[in-house]
């Protein structure tokens, strides 16, 4: 039978050409006035099919899917055990994590509700209704998401053990708050507001004389250090990085959406509209959030957001000093033209991520621990007030419109879409294991699909040309076909049982633009270790790996595949159109070796 060639591509949503290269775009030449037209794809003489691949649809979930990346990244953290940790130990502490994150949901919903109705008709005098519909209805509303997606969607393949879980956690922390109700107990050594001193603003002057605690401030506060605990008990700087980004990030978030509810239902109160603050929810029916005095008065709880986008903000800045501090320098010894080493300072940055985590977590949780002393200051003494406190309340109020027009436009901004599908894309090739709520996995039902196709071709000799993260699920096809799911972090593990793959005399692999050693292995040790790249190499009769110094993510295969791999490194044309991370698909090199290996010699046929 005649040979074949099998292309895989990368992230994203791409078109069912995109394998053929931008050439396939490029105009001809001369051209032609009103119309667009162009030449002919490069197709190769032996046969060619093109894998086109997608995780699940975006569009259908809208905006909530946008809320799913937080505990899509909780769900990675469990993936990234350093190689030698006990598996155990470190899976239940992301366990943790992911219930820490659905009581942090849990609590946010209920202050948004407790916001909402405040202005709903009726409520004014039904103090033990308001009570439960604030408490006991987000916390249901969190235990049927969760119990139904898992129940109803059993191909997510979410633990039930897990989601039940997280389902009694949420009834139980709405239970606990409507019976215990923290926001009515009296604290006289924690101000609510900054209704209390002489130095406040007349503006914003409570006229309250009984300090109570604003329990979703000591919420807030104590949840973040149990975050801070749980990222240290990883001691993976990676894995806490990202707890510690997600956990400032569903802070800064709820704070954000509570006081955009707050706006909308002022609006519609001030209209007439269905909304009637004297008749909603009365102020000592709240539970999580002190809502009197009603007017003039300004919660700690609307600072959250500053204090948080700030502490991200930091880790970006720290982020970007250590890699301009230890990477520029090596770029400007560089011949090239400037294009080129800004290309090359960024593959030097992305390859060496995992790396440079643990300087720029110090920073962020010491921006965090900075910025949290001026609230502590104003909930003792209050007398913080003047320009910072304006300031403060401008910066958050700002960040609050710019995530309303976010919403409104449903992430149609820019390339806000194309960056997070890409994180979508890469964390969504791990399982749902650690939280219910995390954004489903592609990888079996592609490794799958992948699967049966090279199945159909067993009898042909195949090329796998697979791209970016396409070369990741290519390389997990190969190293694991027959390795077992509960198997595959354990670099003892061997295969066994008969593949359907092509045999390894006619099966070879091109990756190219491949992130397996520069990031999988560097965040995710247990999977992607010596013996994975092994079982990859000993499983094709040829490998060959190409890359860019102007692509951020493609590297060299590791040492421990050494004179295994054919590495290439392809040189980017130094002028203003560099290729980077993209058009592998028509260097000659690639091509050449491709051609090299599904040629017939001697007048034989490959098989």
């Amino acid at each position: 039978m005649s040979p074949i060639e099998i292309r895989v591509h990368g992230v994203g949503e791409h078109g069912p050409l995109s394998a053929l290269g931008s050439v396939g775009l490029e105009p001809s030449t001369p051209p032609v006035k009103g119309i667009d037209w162009y030449k002919k794809p490069q197709i190769p003489a032996h046969d060619l099919a093109l894998i086109n691949w997608s995780r699940t649809s975006r569009g259908v979930a809208g905006f909530l899917w946008y809320l799913a990346i937080p505990f899509t990244l909780l769900n990675v953290v469990g993936y990234t055990r350093p190689a030698g940790r006990r598996p155990a130990g470190y899976h239940a502490v992301a366990c943790s994590t992911g219930l820490l994150a659905t009581a942090v949901l849990t609590a946010w919903l209920i202050v948004i509700t407790e916001t909402v109705l405040e202005y709903v008709p009726g409520l004014a005098d039904a103090t033990v209704v308001a009570e439960l519909l604030s408490t006991m209805l987000p916390a249901a509303a969190v235990a049927a998401a969760i119990l139904c997606r898992t129940l109803t969607r059993p191909e997510h393949g979410i633990p039930k053990t897990l989601a039940w879980l997280h389902a009694l956690l949420a009834l139980a922390l709405g239970l606990a708050v409507w019976l215990f109700r923290p926001a009515r107990r009296e604290w006289r050594c924690w101000p609510n507001s900054f209704g209390y001193g002489a130095d406040v603003p007349a503006a914003i002057l409570g006229t309250g004389t009984e300090p109570r605690v604003d329990a979703m401030m000591v919420f807030v506060l104590i949840s973040t250090l149990v975050a801070l605990l749980l990222a240290a008990a990883l001691w993976n700087s990676a894995a806490a990085v990202i707890t510690m980004l997600v956990f400032l990030l569903l802070h800064a978030t709820g704070a954000i959406l509570r006081l955009g509810a707050g706006w909308l239902m002022s609006y519609l109160d001030h209209i007439g509209a269905v909304a009637d603050r004297d008749s909603g929810m009365a102020p000592t029916a709240h539970l999580l959030r002190v809502a009197d005095p009603a007017e003039n008065r300004v919660l700690l709880l609307d600072l959250v957001p500053v204090v948080a986008c700030a502490a991200i903000l930091g880790f970006v800045a720290a982020l970007a000093i250590t890699a301009r501090t230890s990477k520029w320098r090596e770029t400007r010894q560089k011949a090239h033209r400037p294009a080129y080493r800004r290309h090359w300072f960024r593959h030097l940055v992305v390859t060496s991520l995992p790396q440079m985590m643990l300087p720029a977590l110090v920073v962020t949780v010491a921006i965090y621990v900075v910025l949290a002393i001026p609230i502590a200051v104003v909930a003792s003494n209050t007398s913080w007030s003047g320009w910072p406190l304006t300031a403060a309340l401008i910066l958050t109020h700002a960040i609050v419109a710019a995530v309303l027009v976010f919403i409104a436009l449903r992430g149609e901004i820019w390339s806000v879409p194309m960056a997070f599908g890409t994180v979508a894309d890469v964390a969504g090739f791990w399982p749902v294991r650690y939280h219910p709520l995390a954004g489903s996995s592609y990888r079996e039902e592609v490794v799958g699909g992948l699967r049966d196709v090279l199945a159909r071709h067993r009898e042909r000799t195949v090329v796998l040309f697979a791209h970016s993260q396409g070369s990741v699920l290519g390389a997990w096809l190969l190293a694991n076909e027959l390795v077992p799911e509960n198997l595959q972090d354990d670099a003892l593990a061997v295969m066994e049982g008969p593949s359907l793959l092509p045999p390894k005399k006619s099966l070879y692999l091109l990756t190219c633009g491949s992130p397996l050693n520069s990031l999988y292995r560097g965040f995710f040790p247990s999977y992607f270790h010596d013996r994975f790249f092994l079982r990859v190499s000993k499983r094709t009769a040829g490998w060959f790996n190409a890359w860019r110094e102007t692509d951020p993510i493609a590297t060299k295969m590791p040492d421990a595949v050494s004179g295994r791999v054919h590495e290439e490194r392809i040189e980017d044309s130094d002028d203003d159109r560099l290729r980077g991370h993209s058009d592998y698909w028509i260097e000659e090199a690639p091509t050449e070796w491709i051609q090299g290996q599904l040629t017939p010699t001697n007048g034989a046929t490959p098989s």
